[in-house]
Order: structure tokens, then sequence, then C-alpha cells
């Protein structure tokens, strides 16, 4: 059964603080890795970070879901197009840099969900079979 957090966070690095507790929490129920874990808490923290600098709120929600082995961590809405292109392309074929990078490299999946005239950025992380 699917079990989901959400919260408003004021919109500063140290609202992180407490997301990053969580995360851990969620995280260690699903018997990640300390690697898997310290790649949620960096594309996490680097995308917050991301939205303190280009969004203009001073509150924004967060969501984080574990669902069958799998921890998504959902964040917004979001309105800025700096922030946006941070996070993907703007072509398809278009380079990946920077933060783009980061999650994509981090993360298992990356989305960008339409809600309303704005957007959500969506982070994935999933349970690895022991090897």
């Amino acid at each position: 059964m699917p079990e989901t957090i959400r919260v408003e966070v004021a919109a500063e690095l140290s609202a992180f603080t407490p997301i990053r507790l969580v995360l851990g929490g969620l995280g260690t129920r699903l018997e990640f890795s300390v690697e898997q874990l310290e790649d949620m808490y960096l594309a996490t923290e680097q995308l917050f970070r991301a939205v303190v600098r280009a969004e203009e709120l001073a509150r924004f929600g967060v969501e984080m879901r574990l669902d069958d082995g799998v921890l998504s961590f959902s964040a917004g809405p979001f309105t800025s197009r700096a922030l946006r292109e941070e996070i993907e392309p703007a072509a398809p074929d278009g380079a990946c840099l920077d933060l783009c990078r980061l999650l994509r490299t981090t993360c298992d999946e990356v989305q960008v969900a339409e809600s309303d005239g704005a957007y959500r950025v969506v982070l994935v992380k999933g349970r690895r079979p022991p090897a």
C-alpha cells in the first residue's frame, strides 16, 4: 500500500534539513544502500537550492511517496522558466548540463509534470536488488 507524506516548506535552504531526515527514514524503510540514500540526498538538495535561487516563493509543496520499492520526491508548483531549463533541456536532443545531468545521474527517473500553468519536479529512486 502506498504511503505519502506531504508538507509545505519555506523556500529557504534551512528548510531542507527536515526533508533530508524524512527522506532518510523512507529510504531506510526501503533498505536503500548508503549510496542510494546519498544519491537521493544530493539530488533533492541540489533541486532545493535551484528552487530557492530561481523562484520567488515564500513556500512550496513537497511530497514524498513510497510505493512498491520506489521512493518518489515531488516539489512544486513552480513557474520559473530558468529553473525548468536547468532541469530539462528545451530541445529533446539538447545538452543536459549541471543540475539536469546531476539529477539524471543520481535518480532513476526525472519528470517535469505540468499542472494548471505551472509544473512540479518529480525525482524517482528505486530499490536495487542485492548483487
